[in-house]
């Protein structure tokens, strides 16, 4: 009986390991530069880097965004690495996507994302501050039936904009205007792109 127990948990052993460093493999194995920007993103007057990363081996295509602060001796400083922050190419396994990371750019030292979906679009902007990069801009546009839905959101104001226009004469159907300031706003380091669709 001893026997038996002693087998099986060093079987479970060598699974774990086995698991364990297939995993770790994994995780390094981001072998193609999708983007590779640089900008000013701390407002320390010396431009950061931003690196997006894809790992093409995994039918699923992973994405690993990476920035970096770069100091005033040329060196650069990791500040924030990510799989979740660029959806995966394929989530299902195929050639099926729900979102794509059509662009990346600095602008203003704010990061800002645009991520194409099937019938519209998102853009998501974040700037460094209080230590964190947070979400400042949310706008999204979609072909819904009927009609185009445009919702622009200033997080750093609180003023939110929702539109929908007319497919051919281009008369607003509606348009409201709010104001709801968040107490916390979104971080990257957490963040997945439809985590926030407001």
């Amino acid at each position: 009986m001893k026997n038996i127990k002693h087998k099986l948990l060093l079987t479970l052993a060598l699974i774990f390991t086995i698991n364990f460093a297939f995993s770790q493999e994994k995780k390094s194995n981001y072998n193609t530069i999708v983007y590779k920007i640089s900008g000013d993103l701390n407002k320390d007057n010396i431009p950061d880097l931003v690196v997006v990363k894809e790992d093409n081996t995994d039918k699923h295509h992973p994405y690993l965004l990476e920035i970096f602060f770069q100091n005033k001796n040329g060196k650069y400083e990791t500040v924030l690495t990510s799989t979740k922050a660029v959806m995966e190419k394929y989530p299902y396994g195929d050639q099926r996507t729900e979102l794509i990371l059509e662009n990346l750019q600095i602008k203003n030292g704010i990061l800002i994302f645009r991520n194409g979906m099937i019938r519209g679009s998102m853009i998501h902007k974040f700037r460094f501050q209080n230590r964190e990069f947070e979400l400042i801009g949310y706008t999204y546009t979609n072909a819904s039936a009927g009609y185009i839905e445009h919702t622009d959101y200033n997080l750093s104001t609180g003023e939110k904009v929702d539109k929908h226009t007319d497919y051919q004469t281009v008369k607003i159907l509606k348009y409201t205007k709010t104001k709801q300031k968040m107490q916390e706003l979104p971080k990257l380091k957490d963040f997945t792109p439809f985590d926030f669709t407001y």
